[in-house]
């Protein structure tokens, strides 16, 4: 008779993988590693490259591969502890098949970094459905990170020409109680020439953020939300990881940077953050 093995404390990661530059899986693979975690992986699509300056990838669909993944994890027992959620494309089974699958196990901790929109419009072939079905996943999700945009398209409202406190602590209060998640934060935030983010603990507002830097570093929000969830399993507070991970996400923007021969489509570099991980020993 075969014996059962049972397999925990996994992080699962939910999101595109592309063969070509630093995003998503790519990032949040060796930053869950370094963190101490056991990662395993489930691909939303594959693309040749990430959809930043490569032109249009070729693509692989998952939608129909779910299923029987989730199927054969379920037979062999597989389990997972937290889960990572990020870019899912625009095919709407992945986001049906994804939400049962959370719901048929339930696990400690879902972080749910939302990507469908930014700079006020919805991104190319995305529709409305898709805004419908994150919100979904937002029922089984711990800890949400979207961007203002993204904010505003969960709460079916335009984004104001004006960004400022007041607003910003607004757009949390009701997206915390439309997904019914404590811990939001809206990232990508510009306030007083700083880039940064926007959270609330016990109704206060925080801004944790870094002086803008000039330039394209794909990558940076998928870092930064991998980042939170590792400093989250590490024990710190919601406040603490947002913090450490802004500072860090800002480190790797600088040390890009100063790569000057660097060709920028490739995404942000992870030497200093990996080395970072590596040193960590807690706040």
């Amino acid at each position: 008779m075969r014996r059962k093995v049972f397999i925990i404390e996994q992080t699962l990661l939910i999101e595109d993988l592309s063969s070509v530059g630093s995003v998503s899986l790519s990032i949040a693979m060796p930053i869950m590693t370094a963190f101490g975690e056991q990662p395993a992986i489930m691909p939303s699509m594959i693309l040749s490259t990430h959809t930043g300056g490569f032109g249009q990838p070729a693509t692989i669909s998952m939608a129909k591969n779910l299923p029987s993944f989730f199927a054969h994890w379920h037979k062999a027992n597989v389990t997972f502890s937290n889960v990572l959620i990020g870019y899912l494309g625009s095919e709407l089974k992945v986001y049906e098949e994804i939400s049962s699958f959370l719901k048929e196990d339930p696990t400690k901790l879902v972080l749910l970094d939302p990507a469908f929109a930014d700079h006020g419009k919805l991104y190319s072939g995305m529709s409305t459905a898709v805004v419908t079905r994150y919100l979904k996943l937002c029922q089984n999700a711990q800890i949400l990170l979207p961007n203002l945009t993204e904010a505003c398209f969960l709460l079916e409202q335009n984004v104001s020409d004006t960004i400022n406190r007041h607003y910003l602590t607004s757009i949390l209060k009701k997206l915390s109680q439309k997904t019914g998640i404590d811990n939001v934060a809206i990232t990508g935030i510009e306030l007083d020439n700083q880039i940064g983010t926007a959270f609330l603990t016990a109704d206060e507002f925080h801004y944790v953020s870094s002086e803008k830097v000039v330039g394209d570093f794909f990558g940076t929000g998928d870092l930064f939300s991998s980042l939170v969830l590792g400093f989250l399993l590490n024990k710190e507070t919601f406040q603490t990881a947002l913090k450490l991970a802004n500072k860090w996400t800002s480190e790797a923007v600088l040390e890009t940077a100063e790569q000057g021969q660097r060709d920028s489509r490739m995404g942000i570099t992870l030497s200093s953050v990996l080395s970072n991980i590596l040193a960590y020993k807690g706040s």
